[in-house]
Parts: C-alpha cells; structure tokens; sequence
C-alpha cells in the first residue's frame, strides 16, 4: 500500500472519529437539553400548582369577607323578593308557598343586616391594630349552635356561679298592666288568660291594647336576684333585660333577657377575626 492510501485512510479514521465525538458530544448536548426542558416544566407546574392555591386561597378569604357575604345575601334577597312579586300577582292559589318566601325573606333580611354589622365592626377592631397588620379578609361569621329555649328567656353568665351563687326562690307570674285611660290594673292569668282575650270595655284584644300604648306594663319587682325568679323579673320589666345580682347584692352575676318569638331554638354565632372570636350574638328571630 502507497503511502497516500496510508494517508487516506488515516484522514477516514480520523473524520471518522472526529464524527463519533461529535455524535457523543451531540449526544449529551441533547440530553442535557431535555433534563433542562423537563426541569423547566417540573418548575412550571409548581409555578402552576403553588398559583393554583394561592388562588384558591384568595378566594377562600374573599368568601369570608362581609362584603362577599353582603352580595351574596343581596342576590338572593333580590331574588326572594321577584319570587314573592311573581306570587303575589296570584296570591289566592299560592298563599303557602308565598308566607314561605316571605319568611325567607326575613331571614335573608336579618343575614344582611349581620354581615353589614360586621363592615362596621371593622372598623372599631381595626382600632386595635396597626395599619400594616390589620387584614379585613380575616373577619368571617360563623355559626356556632343553637339554643333551646323553653321559657322565653335566655342568660349570659359564668358557668362556675351556678353552684355558688344561684338561689332558690319561688316564681309568682305576676304580670300588671295599667290602664292609662281609666288607671285600672289588670293582672295576667286573673283579669284575662290569655293575650288575644278582650278587655271589657274595649273591642280591642290585650296585646293591640299595649301596641297602642293604651295598657302599660308595670314593674313588678326592680331585684333581679340570680334566680329563676330574678330573671323573669329581668325580663318581664319594661326593658326586656336586666342585670342580675350575686348573693351579696352586687350586680355582675349575670345578664338575662326576653327572646323575640318565645320558645323555640335560637342561632348562636360568633365575629372572629384571624380565627379568633371577638364578638358573639343570638339571633332572636
């Protein structure tokens, strides 16, 4: 073999090699290509995932917001009151299902006016708080229970003074009322049994008497000892509530009052803010 087959050869070889390593070199450049590409991607649906729950955070808190509330039950009070609109123009045939939205209403009513109070509420919390640590997002309202109720009458107090300072004391259910006209006094369960009796004298029951301002209910008894007793006193005053004392005749014991509707369970909720309650009230409708 010539020395210029040698030559060629060698230069076969060496292209030949040279195209090896690039392939090798190509080779890894490619895969290296794709491990980036599949990080990029790993990246991006983490990028995906962590916005998704951000997202779904942001809306979360939005949903516990009064004024998200405030809409919501806005929405459905418009649309309780079209209904009622639409059933009314057929009141004969739908007198059931038209009391029922009205009562919905009511409710509906009532949730607006609680969420609104917690808007307002905000305001005196955010007093307590700096501007850069106070969050609106974080006051949410949320139902706690019910309350049974059997004698028309509920009590706010500590629970460790029912053992120490409750009293027994009889109940007398004496209820009067003075005619401002003819300054008679009537008594309850003896003058009439029931509030729809009618007074003599009158065409008018009990109960349209005393919303006309006609009969008047008088105080029975101004101490509101921690009883049974002392908190029906409380709550057959004029006020409807009263502060009820302890045993030593400071007041403190405890708070009592009347329910709107009578017997019956009542909603308990509490305002929170950042997951802690700072206000509790009943819904005594």
């Amino acid at each position: 073999m010539v020395p210029d087959d040698y030559l060629k050869w060698g230069q076969v070889i060496l292209n030949g090699t040279a195209l090896v390593a690039g392939g090798w070199f190509y080779k890894a450049y490619v895969e290296n290509l794709k491990e980036s590409l599949n990080s990029k991607e790993e990246q991006t649906k983490t990028a995906l995932m962590n916005m998704n729950f951000w997202k779904d955070k942001s809306a979360e808190l939005e949903k516990k917001t009064p004024e998200f509330v405030e809409k919501i039950l806005s929405d459905r009070i418009k649309i309780r009151e079209e209904e009622i609109t639409r059933l009314s123009e057929d009141k004969d045939s739908h007198i059931q299902e038209l009391n029922i939205q009205r009562q919905e209403l009511s409710v509906l009513k009532s949730e607006l006016e609680k969420a609104k109070d917690v808007s307002r509420q905000a305001i005196s919390i955010e007093n307590y708080f700096d501007d850069d640590t106070f969050d609106k997002t974080e006051l949410e309202i949320e139902e706690m229970g019910i309350v049974g109720v059997d004698s028309g009458q509920l009590m706010i107090t500590d629970p460790c003074y029912i053992d120490s300072e409750w009293v027994k004391e009889e109940f007398e259910n004496i209820r009067l009322y003075k005619d401002k006209n003819t300054s008679i006094i009537y008594q309850y369960e003896k003058d009439f049994g029931h509030f729809d009796d009618i007074i003599i004298g009158y065409d008018k029951t009990v109960n349209e008497l005393i919303n006309d301002n006609i009969l008047e209910r008088l105080e029975t008894s101004s101490e509101f000892n921690y009883s049974y007793k002392g908190v029906c006193a409380a709550t057959f005053s004029k006020k409807g509530f009263g502060e009820l004392n302890y045993k030593k005749g400071h007041k403190g014991a405890g708070i009592a009052f009347g329910t709107l509707l009578g017997d019956g369970e009542y909603k308990v909720y509490a305002e929170k803010y950042n997951g802690e309650i700072f206000r509790v009230y009943i819904d005594l409708i």
